[in-house]
């Protein structure tokens, strides 16, 4: 239990935020702002998914001066460097600390159903009980489910299969060739990290944006934030299904600030095939449009 929570009746809160992440945490602080009485619903930990679901060197993609949260910003000594994942647990349970949260942990939501037809609130069903809330808002992340495609299933049963939230290390996989299936920041982060452990690593590409990681002296992000991309929303988007479906930058944070993209893996030894179509007879397929793709991110990028 974190802050001043404590185990409510029925009907004795307005609104219980379910995830305690950043999201939910900057939800909370601004309703205790606004003297919103509210709970904090958390299945595991505080930053669980950080703590449980992120491979052992991962670092952020965004530079620590861009972490900020409502009434809480980074306060290290390293602006321009990248957080590893242990140290975004530790910013995200020092606000909660800071903010007083009223976060509930180890209490799992089941279910949510509204009460009636007349807008009563919700009865939400927890490992810990049964409560009823006015409102109720998820923040339980964007990208807590895999997408696995269904071609898996077709996958030889001796071959291992892991996604990136399953994976930790190189240390983990057996003996032999690996195949990363994913061009972005991810997939090329993971293949990099194999092929460096002495495994040959092959990465199925499709569509994928380049993206250096500093441009005339500056992150990247400095000029996505000063140009107004990332302040874009999704009401002035054209197609907002479309720009939804846009891959994620192949960016990575190091210390050295470096650039990571296909060529670098290329001349590292990784093989770079087309997007993988299909498994038949225990072998994988790939798509011939690998060439089109690269030219297409190119043209983009430059």
């Amino acid at each position: 239990m974190t802050g001043c929570a404590t185990r409510q009746s029925a009907g004795a809160v307005d609104v219980v935020v379910i995830g305690a992440g950043h999201s939910g945490l900057a939800m909370s602080h601004v309703l205790g702002q606004r003297g919103i009485e509210h709970v904090v619903l958390e299945r595991g930990e505080v930053a669980n998914s950080w703590r449980t679901e992120r491979w052992d060197s991962l670092r952020l993609l965004t530079p620590n001066w861009m972490t900020r949260l409502p009434g809480y910003s980074y306060r290290g000594t390293e602006p321009d460097g990248y957080m590893s994942a242990g140290e975004v647990v530790d910013f995200i349970s020092a606000y909660a600390t800071v903010t007083s949260a009223p976060v509930l942990t180890h209490t799992a939501v089941t279910g949510v159903v509204p009460i009636g037809e007349s807008g009563n609130g919700y009865q939400v069903s927890t490992t810990q009980g049964e409560w009823r809330y006015r409102a109720v808002v998820l923040a339980t992340g964007a990208c807590n489910l895999s997408v696995v495609p269904r071609l898996a299933e077709a996958m030889p049963a001796g071959v291992e299969q892991f996604t990136a939230q399953t994976y930790r290390n190189p240390q983990q996989l057996a003996e032999g060739g690996v195949l990363v299936v994913g061009g972005s920041a991810t997939g090329l982060q993971l293949a990099r990290e194999i092929q460096e452990s002495g495994r040959p690593v092959t990465l199925a590409v499709g569509e994928h944006v380049r993206m250096p990681r500093v441009y005339r002296g500056r992150d990247i992000q400095w000029w996505m934030l000063a140009s107004g991309v990332l302040d874009q929303r999704i009401e002035d988007v054209d197609e907002p299904d479309r720009a939804r479906r846009v891959p994620s930058p192949q960016l990575v944070g190091t210390p050295e600030r470096a650039t990571l993209d296909l060529n670098v893996l290329r001349i590292q030894g990784v093989e770079v095939v087309g997007r993988l179509a299909g498994i038949r007879d225990g072998k994988a397929q790939f798509s011939g449009s690998l060439r089109n793709v690269c030219s297409l991110a190119d043209l983009k990028m430059n």
